[in-house]
């Protein structure tokens, strides 16, 4: 259901982020999500739980749009912190099928960056 991953930049030495593999990263910022319940499917609700790394990063926005048909989500989710470079991001919701693009705006020190994920729903 999740494609890969469209940025790629230098890599951190290991040693400096927990993550094994992260699937997202840009810059200094390496991530890695799921979804938290139910599977995505058209027209529900859901959530997604990311792991940051460095675990210092904020996670200021998580937001999420279709860019062939040039539109996104007819919701605006919500942001919340877990801790340990833990974040919940809930009231996320795909109202039609096809390719979205996830973006997850983080914050590293004075440093911004983008970091985006392709799902497609059937």
């Amino acid at each position: 259901m999740r494609g890969a991953a469209l940025l790629l930049c230098a890599v951190l030495p290991a040693t400096a982020c927990p993550l094994s593999a992260p699937m997202l990263q840009q810059g200094e910022v390496q991530a890695d999500w799921k979804v938290d319940g139910a599977p995505i499917a058209v027209g529900r609700h859901f959530a997604i739980e990311v792991q940051l790394c460095p675990a210092g990063a904020v996670l200021a926005r998580a937001n999420a749009t279709m860019p062939e048909h040039r539109h996104g989500m007819n919701y605006r989710p919500g942001v919340k912190p877990l801790g340990d470079g833990r974040w919940r991001v809930e009231g996320l919701m795909f109202h039609m099928p096809g390719r979205w693009e996830l973006q997850l705006d983080v914050r590293a020190g004075e440093h911004s960056e983008r970091l985006l994920d392709t799902i497609t729903l059937p």
